[in-house]
């Protein structure tokens, strides 16, 4: 595998895994949604930098999307999970 793309894509996945810990010890909706939306943008952000990238292999650039894909998926699940339970009725604002 190329290795600036595997430097690359630790630059997306690292900040990606340490922001799933952040929705887990955030304190109100407010504040995990956003993590969310981060989240969102940074594989939304990786998804963009390997699509464009030039000069990859076949195998390379399905590797890094597919993974970049997983993110997006897992971020995309979070974050509608929690809009619905910011909006949720007899939510305890917690």
């Amino acid at each position: 595998m190329n290795e600036t793309l595997i430097s690359a894509c630790q630059m997306f996945l690292i900040p990606a895994t340490l922001l799933f810990a952040a929705v887990g010890v955030a304190n109100s909706q407010g504040i995990k949604l956003l993590v969310c939306f981060l989240g969102l943008a940074t594989a939304g952000l990786w998804t963009y930098r390997v699509w464009y990238w030039t000069g990859l292999s076949l195998m390379d650039r399905r590797t890094a999307l597919g993974l970049a894909g997983l993110y997006a998926l897992a971020w995309m699940f979070t974050f509608l999970i929690q809009l619905k339970n910011m909006f949720s009725r007899g939510h305890s604002g917690r």
